[in-house]
């Protein structure tokens, strides 16, 4: 492991770091009803959200599958939407189909808007300092604040925080740190062939005191009825083990690969497996030799 991966990983837990400017898919919602068609729409509740108020919310098909999840963000005058790119699309359409009656428009600020992680908890005060929107991010495995700024505000911003003495990451430390909290990605472990259930969302994006929304009927069932048969995990894998990896017992196919990294653990990763094997410590093995199952992700109940 190399000793600057585990300075960094530390700074991101315990100090102060920054990330990469990132381009998201960044949704405005404005008019009248905005927050409140959000929450009909979503997994949570965003009813309590007063301006500079934030949570992570999913949203589904009829069938349960994600279309897209994100940070929400209330403020004065419009909520914003922070999606993976990759379900940009899925995810404004979906929002735009069922307008009817209610006053909200839908715009994408992707171009508009870049969103800056800043990591640990003095990161969190330090960023307190930089004027603009901002959401605590629950899903970057550390203490984590993300600022959405026009571009080239997110750099300078980067670049006073450094100046500061702040601890620069990229794109592969964001990566290190998720996969050793065991959270899923848009894009890689996640996407819309998959149910929140499976992806590990329960806990963070679902809410079961909440009314209807889209996908509810089949969320209850599979929690209530403990119905999903594959689910995500978090791996140790062997060297040169990737994202597509067949994992086996004995000679039947029991999952994949979703995400791998090297670690200050070693080399880990998320992945999906049978439920049968959702058992921490169970080895199996994939073509570059042994893995092990560290801990199941998939969560069927809001416990």
């Amino acid at each position: 492991m190399p000793e600057g991966l585990a300075g960094r990983v530390a700074a991101a837990r315990e100090g102060a770091a920054v990330g990469p400017v990132l381009a998201r898919g960044i949704l405005r919602l404005s008019g009248r009803d905005r927050l409140d068609y959000l929450h009909r729409m979503s997994t949570q509740d965003l009813r309590p959200l007063a301006a500079g108020g934030s949570a992570y919310a999913a949203f589904l098909t009829a069938k349960g599958h994600l279309v897209g999840e994100g940070m929400v963000l209330a403020r004065d005058e419009d909520v914003l939407l922070d999606v993976d790119p990759r379900a940009l699309e899925a995810t404004r359409a979906h929002l735009e189909k069922f307008v009817i009656m209610d006053d909200v428009a839908v715009e994408d600020l992707s171009a508009a808007l870049r969103v800056l992680p800043v990591l640990g908890p003095r990161g969190s005060e330090l960023a307190a300092g930089v004027a603009g929107p901002r959401t605590a991010n629950p899903r970057r495995g550390a203490p984590a604040v993300d600022l959405f700024l026009p571009p080239a505000e997110a750099a300078a911003a980067r670049q006073a925080l450094l100046s500061r003495g702040v601890v620069s990451l990229d794109e592969a430390d964001l990566e290190v740190l998720r996969i050793e909290a065991g959270i899923a990605r848009f894009g890689a472990d996640m996407d819309g062939e998959r149910l929140p259930m499976e992806a590990g969302l329960t806990r963070d994006a679902i809410h079961f005191g909440k009314g209807c929304y889209i996908g509810q009927e089949v969320v209850l069932r599979a929690t209530v009825r403990g119905q999903i048969q594959k689910g995500l995990v978090q791996l140790e894998l062997p060297a040169g083990v990737g994202p597509g990896a067949r994992i086996r017992a004995g000679e039947a196919e029991v999952g994949w690969v979703t995400s791998a990294a090297e670690t200050t653990a070693g080399r880990m990763g998320l992945g999906y497996l049978r439920r049968a094997h959702w058992k921490p410590g169970e080895r199996l093995a994939a073509d570059g030799g042994e893995v092990r199952v560290r801990q199941v992700l998939a969560q069927e109940g809001p416990g």
